[in-house]
């Protein structure tokens, strides 16, 4: 009697699992699509923060080598934009970079990572420059939005002096992370537009983003 017990006990459990399982995998199969669209769409408009003088962005699928040209009103390059991924200490590092012609960095943004929190976190890490002075200054503190420290120091730096970033103390691993994958994605596709060139630039060749949002 006790034997059957145990066995209607772990068909039952079995059962609540199989069913958990399921419901999950019910939940998975909607959310992905909405969570993909979404992080595509993040990605898309964080183009306008590290390339901010194109006015239109055209995608250019090149398998690991993908990348963005920017141009201005004129449909003339102004530059290019591009995801760079590298391994941190505790995660994958993502940043979305934004280079002229010459390989100057315009600015970068780093899309997602999980880094050690109060260390490899620190390269989102936003620094409060308030006073007492700025506190009970008139001037509006909407003036100014503060950007992440670490991330503005590769704004007009060229990608073959990155060596003078700064590095943050007790996170090398981190910084070097978002330097080295920046260095080398960069380096990779302006070899490859100066040896292959890019595909004829049309509004209507490819997918794109203007000042006002994704087309």
């Amino acid at each position: 009697m006790q034997r059957n017990n145990y066995l209607r006990f772990g068909a039952t459990l079995f059962i609540i699992c199989l069913v958990a399982a399921g419901l999950l995998n019910s939940v998975y199969s909607v959310t992905k699509d909405k969570i993909k669209a979404q992080k595509e769409k993040e990605e898309k408009l964080s183009l306008r923060d590290v390339l901010p003088q194109a006015q239109n962005f055209k995608f250019i699928d090149r398998a690991e080598n993908s990348f963005y040209v920017g141009t201005d009103s004129q449909d003339k390059i102004v530059g290019y934009a591009f995801i760079a991924e590298k391994r941190g200490y505790s995660s994958d590092i993502r940043t979305m970079v934004g280079i002229d012609l010459d390989g100057t960095i315009q600015g970068i943004k780093i899309l997602s990572q999980n880094e050690t929190p109060g260390l490899g976190s620190k390269i989102v890490e936003v620094k409060e420059d308030k006073t007492i002075w700025s506190a009970l200054s008139k001037k509006s503190t909407a003036e100014k939005v503060p950007k992440p420290w670490f991330q503005e120091q590769f704004r007009g730096k060229n990608i073959e002096n990155l060596e003078e970033i700064e590095a943050i103390t007790g996170a090398t691993i981190s910084s070097m992370a978002v330097v080295d994958s920046i260095k080398e994605k960069a380096e990779v596709i302006l070899n490859e537009v100066q040896t292959y060139g890019i595909p004829r630039i049309t509004r209507d060749s490819v997918p794109s983003l203007t000042s006002d949002g994704i087309k």
